[in-house]
């Protein structure tokens, strides 16, 4: 009996062994830095498979970025995966569907090496939701515990990450690739369809959404440490298309979004005194920028039935294609000489002096585009929409609890002093 069980428990882990280290050869999330196998592991196919979050929390374990970009799937598809022209770099460590439960912690593992300078965060409503706060890589990530070897156990260990190798292992002997969100040809019609596919279902969500003031004191809590640090905090308002802001507001989320904006500019209006150690862009400590509210980029019209080449500026009326992310990146360098108060110019910096103002240009541009042939076409497609009466996209809501906001804590307890303090 005792050698069947000596027998049972080798074998056991043996497997267990085996099972680990196929996973850590294969390395589908690119974390392990196993060598290449030509012909199986060439393309690295699932590196952002459950939107890329072990990916991202290893890259900000090992440090040595000087400046990072977050956000949700709008900041992975809507940026270069290596931008231009910023100082000294910076690393896109978006995460598809994230929201700020993630953001906050992804922030503080970040902060914790010494090299790291600014960080550039997109936001809007979908970052202070009350739906899900994680999604199930996350608790396989550093962005957990800030503990890459831990991490690595855990990726090693799971059943997600053999699903992840095998599939790719069967994208490079097969020759598949994964989905891109946009192409240089489409079928005529078939970005038209998106479109009104997309508008109909953000309708939906946005009768279902829910705000949740303690996602924003959960950012005040990182952005308080990491400005007190010396770390510069970049945060911008995400552009969508006009199709989109205009399902918002036909929602009744208009209040919600200009009061996440509102009081978006207070906090980081809040924490602008504070010093940063090598700044990336105008404004001091917390800089906020908002890209979005019906300007230029967003009111290009939607694409017409027939229309077989790419829109030049949004792939469907939530994501907005790299060069408007490499834009807004020059402009919150303020590189291109355009004054950041300048109200004609894609994108503006806010503060409380110029926020009434900035709001009231931003009603005046909804009024002008609803006038135009494009915004005849989305107030029919909603109109028509809100005539069925659609049931709200509803979800079990998810608020932070004692343990997120101890984690986070201990999370911020983690970052490198750099021996600035605030000037208030």
């Amino acid at each position: 009996m005792r050698e069947f069980t000596s027998t049972l428990l080798v074998s056991l882990l043996a497997a267990l062994v085996g099972f680990a280290g196929f996973n850590a050869l294969v390395d589908p999330f690119g974390v392990t830095g196993a060598p290449t196998i030509p012909g199986l592991t060439t393309r690295e196919t699932r590196l952002l498979e459950d939107g890329g979050r072990v990916n991202v929390g290893d890259r900000l374990a090992r440090g040595g970025d000087r400046s990072i970009l977050l956000g949700s799937s709008r900041t992975v598809d809507g940026f270069p995966s290596a931008p231009s022209g910023w100082p000294g770099d910076i690393h896109n460590a978006g995460m598809r569907g994230t929201n700020m439960f993630e953001l906050g912690r992804a922030m503080a593992l970040g902060s914790r090496s010494a090299d790291l300078r600014c960080v550039v965060i997109g936001l809007d409503l979908d970052e202070f939701g009350t739906h899900s706060k994680a999604k199930a890589t996350y608790w396989l990530s550093a962005l957990t515990d800030g503990n890459r070897a831990f991490s690595l156990a855990r990726v090693a260990l799971s059943p997600n990450t053999f699903a992840a190798s095998v599939q790719m292992l069967a994208d490079n002997i097969g020759g598949s690739t994964p989905r891109t969100p946009w192409a240089e040809v489409y079928e005529a019609g078939a970005q038209l369809a998106r479109y009104e596919g997309g508008t109909r279902g953000i309708y939906g969500y946005y009768l279902g959404y829910r705000y949740d003031p303690d996602r924003l004191d959960y950012f005040e809590r990182t952005l308080a440490t990491l400005t007190s640090e010396g770390v510069q905090v970049i945060g911008f308002i995400h552009p969508l298309h006009a199709w989109r802001e205009e399902a918002m507001f036909r929602a009744g989320r208009a209040d919600d979004y200009l009061t996440l904006r509102s009081e978006l500019t207070e906090l980081f209006a809040q924490y602008a005194p504070q010093n940063p150690i090598d700044a990336c862009g105008p404004g001091g400590g917390a800089v906020l920028w908002d890209f979005s509210g019906f300007q230029d980029v967003a009111t290009t019209a939607a694409p017409q039935a027939d229309q077989t080449l790419p829109h030049p500026t949004f792939y469907e009326p939530s994501h907005y294609l790299p060069h408007v992310g490499q834009s807004m990146l020059d402009r919150m360098q303020n590189s291109d000489g355009v004054r950041s108060s300048d109200t004609s110019a894609f994108g503006q910096r806010i503060t409380p002096d110029n926020l009434q103002t900035s709001t009231t240009a931003l009603l005046a541009r909804r009024a002008a585009w609803l006038d135009t042939d494009d915004g005849a076409h989305a107030t029919a497609l909603l109109d028509a929409v809100i005539a069925t009466d659609p049931d709200p996209e509803l979800s079990m809501p998810h608020y932070l609890n004692r343990d997120d906001w101890r984690g986070l804590d201990d999370a911020l307890g983690e970052i490198t002093p750099r021996g600035i303090r605030s000037e208030r």
